[in-house]
């Protein structure tokens, strides 16, 4: 697709960092954004380090398009070897028939029926974080500012060990709990920087260099360390509990069947769900918690409905609660945290498009000739905050707009996947505990929210990308800071 039919390419690249670092630098996606209002939905870039030009595609036809070919459209291989040294090769860097394979023995763990026997230890951990804020203000006069990042993160860590292995990580008390926390906001520091950066691009260029000493990687292998040394441990204590339907279970079972999974396999999924199934919620809840306390109106209507149910913690019980469903949905929206994602073309293809876009020789064109090893970045995070798509407020955090008739556009003019939102992909790599992901923030919000007012300080807030989507302030990652009381009774 060379010559005068090729897409538009954004101007102005570095000869050594193209356009990649420029948009790294800046607020999260940021540049995409812009770049997208000026070039359409699909457009090219430079890359760094002399890699051949990456193609920007938003366009969400063409998007569904890739994310149920799966067969032709895989992750590149300087995303699976990022994948495999931060968790292993489970689920997540499975590709083609080892990915369909991982996925139809893990599908079970996440039935319908199995998410709604998670209630309890979900109501619990949510407790425990409600009862951890409630006593820190009461021993501080009734009002106390904090960084709630760590206390997320610990009470999702809580639900996904309970959920899923049995396991107690005894919300931040527990050595392991301390040691995945730590070094996983160690990742996501280093990852912000230009080192980080560095060592994306390159990975890419060169994937063998995983091997050699730069920052970057050393600090994914050492979380992929602490996991593997608690995976090891969780096998061992599981090893006569294999009735269950939890995913160290299911796991295990398939340890036995013929041509199952290696040891070093069910490792390694465990390893990629300690890690997956907790960042990502805690990253989603504390973008909640932040616009709630940026707009306490909605704050305090969205506590007014919780208030009046008698039950916001059994599953079907909270699928009623309209308001909590669309502060849920507007987070995810404009929060999805993981907000881009890679593909790289295995063969020749022509991609679909809803749009035309404007060719280089001036052209318009409703499809687009892919060439094998074409590599695409899909930025999920512009995609749900497209006008075109969500109107002219796309980028504001209007829960009304899932609950206001005629304001939202017909579903077969929207993008497909969870609520017509890419936030967990689309097609047979949709995101597999994403049901429990959304039942886990309702639960905690509601039980927060019940007795908790939560309020802005002055505190600047960036938010950056790096490992999931990250609130920054003065150069740090995972640092959020709230002022948390008691909420009025009136």
């Amino acid at each position: 697709m060379a010559g005068e039919y090729a897409a538009q390419s954004v101007k102005s690249a570095s000869w050594v960092w193209g356009h990649e670092l420029e948009a790294f630098q800046g607020q999260a996606l940021e540049l995409y954004g812009k770049w997208m209002h000026k070039y359409g939905p699909l457009f090219k870039i430079k890359a760094a380090l002399f890699h051949s030009d990456i193609i920007v595609v938003g366009d969400h036809v063409a998007v569904q398009h890739i994310f149920a070919n799966t067969f032709t459209y895989m992750k590149s291989p300087s995303l699976r070897t990022i994948s495999a040294n931060v968790v292993g090769k489970g689920i997540v860097w499975a590709e083609g028939e080892d990915h369909v394979f991982q996925r139809r023995l893990l599908t079970q763990a996440f039935s319908l029926e199995t998410v709604k026997g998670m209630a309890g230890d979900i109501a619990e951990c949510a407790e425990k974080l409600e009862t951890t804020y409630t006593n820190l203000v009461l021993s501080n006069a009734g009002a106390f500012t904090l960084n709630i990042v760590p206390y997320t993160s610990y009470c999702t860590l809580d639900i996904i060990g309970r959920v899923a292995f049995g396991h107690d990580f005894k919300f931040g008390e527990s050595v392991e709990s301390r040691e995945i926390i730590t070094s996983l906001n160690h990742l996501s520091n280093v990852g912000s920087t230009f080192s980080g950066f560095l060592g994306v691009v390159v990975t890419r260029a060169f994937p063998l260099i995983v091997s050699l000493s730069l920052k970057y990687t050393q600090v994914q292998g050492r979380i992929k360390a602490i996991t593997g040394m608690l995976a090891q441990r969780l096998i061992e204590d599981g090893s006569q509990a294999r009735k269950g339907k939890d995913i160290l279970s299911v796991l295990l079972r398939a340890q036995d069947k013929t041509c199952g999974l290696t040891k070093a396999q069910i490792i390694d999924n465990i390893n990629t769900f300690i890690m997956a199934g907790h960042e990502t919620t805690a990253a989603a809840l504390n973008f909640a918690l932040m616009h709630l306390a940026r707009y306490p109106q909605t704050q305090q209507k969205l506590r007014d409905e919780i208030k009046q149910s008698m039950d916001a913690h059994s599953y079907d019980a909270i699928q009623k609660l309209e308001y909590l469903d669309a502060v849920t949905k507007e987070t995810l929206r404009l929060f999805p945290s993981v907000p881009v994602t890679e593909r790289v073309a295995m063969k020749d293809d022509v991609l679909p498009l809803v749009t035309p876009i404007r060719m280089r020789n001036g052209t318009f064109s409703s499809s687009f000739r892919v060439q094998k090893g074409q590599v695409f970045h899909i930025p999920l995070m512009i995609m749900n905050t497209n006008p075109k798509v969500w109107g002219e407020d796309a980028g504001e955090f209007k829960p009304e707009r899932w609950l206001t008739p005629n304001v939202m556009r017909q579903s077969n003019e929207l993008p497909h996947g969870w609520s017509n939102m890419t936030t967990f992909i689309d097609g047979p790599r949709r995101c597999i505990g994403y049901r429990v992901a959304v039942f886990e923030f309702k639960v905690i919000l509601a039980t927060l929210l019940r007795s908790l007012e939560f309020h802005s300080t002055e505190t600047t807030v960036n938010i950056k990308v790096s490992l999931t989507l990250q609130p920054v302030v003065d150069g740090n990652c995972g640092v959020l800071p709230l002022r948390i009381t008691l909420a009025s009774h009136t």
